[in-house]
């Protein structure tokens, strides 16, 4: 064997290790395909799925209120391996976090995005929920009541929203209503606190979606992003009931019809909360502030 062919990998040996690469990265390619198309296959099923099962889509806002900064799609694909899922991550990255996945740990495949020459790649990506891992389950915090009416509130301040207490709503009903022509939201004295705060919160979202034509639909959103805030900071949900969902939804004939609308529910949610968020982000802070004397 000569030295030079060697070094510059010509000799047999280096073209027979080449065919097996060309050849590993070819059988790669048809598995990584093979993954994606069986994750869209199971994108268009949950869809259909969740649109006409009020439970299922129960399970859906839950894990959406959980994993808001997930794509619609991959949060399907979240609820259809782990409905219970609280954080997910490969395994190498709790490795790297000192953690490791448990015997016979089931993992999850999503979609991760990939930006090349200007084109959107969605590569398939094997994650593991923490509870196939050792790592400890972090304790959700929850909110008392006031707390999570002051945080709505700063949005009705953002958006000059003014308020009012009133026995009796301009619309003859108890609870809350937003008057898109006052810019002004009426609140029902003496309610249950936790029926007041789903009102508000369902109001708060009408303002956040005031542009869109008043239907069922319209409804139905604000009502699924009023759950999913009591949902993601502890307050009570028992009284939210989705078993009747709404026409529009149900008879949609494709998935990615169906995964529209529960994208725009996705965004108007992601809006709220990440004001919500910031009150409370704000408002620990001012809490350590005061308690370090500053």
């Amino acid at each position: 064997m000569n030295e030079i062919d060697d070094l510059l990998g010509t000799n047999s040996n280096s073209k027979s290790d080449n065919y097996n690469n060309r050849n590993y990265s070819k059988n790669n390619w048809k598995e990584q395909n093979r993954k994606r198309n069986e994750a869209y296959k199971k994108m268009d099923d949950m869809s259909f799925n969740i649109s006409k099962d009020g439970n299922m889509f129960i399970q859906y806002l839950n894990i959406l209120s959980r994993f808001e900064k997930y794509s619609v799609g991959n949060c399907l694909l979240i609820l259809e391996t782990e409905p219970n899922a609280i954080q997910i991550k490969e395994k190498k990255d709790w490795i790297d976090k000192g953690y490791d996945t448990i015997e016979n740990a089931k993992s999850m495949t999503i979609l991760e995005p990939n930006k090349v020459d200007g084109k959107v790649y969605y590569n398939p990506k094997d994650e593991y929920d923490i509870s196939q891992t050792n790592a400890p389950i972090p304790k959700e915090k929850t909110y008392k009541n006031k707390e999570m009416l002051l945080a709505i509130f700063s949005i009705c301040d953002k958006e000059n929203v003014t308020r009012q207490v009133v026995d009796i709503l301009p619309s003859g009903n108890k609870g809350a209503e937003y008057i898109e022509s006052e810019n002004k939201l009426y609140m029902c004295r003496g309610l249950k606190p936790e029926y007041l705060i789903k009102t508000v919160i369902q109001e708060i979202a009408r303002i956040e979606i005031k542009n869109f034509e008043n239907s069922e639909m319209k409804e139905f959103k604000t009502y699924c992003i009023s759950y999913m805030l009591c949902k993601k900071y502890g307050l009570d949900i028992s009284k939210f009931d989705f078993s009747n969902l709404p026409k529009d939804l149900i008879n949609k004939a494709k998935g990615k019809e169906i995964r529209k609308e529960l994208d725009d529910i996705r965004t108007n949610f992601i809006e709220i909360n990440s004001k919500v968020a910031e009150y409370f982000e704000k408002e620990e802070k001012s809490k350590k502030n005061k308690e370090q004397g500053r």
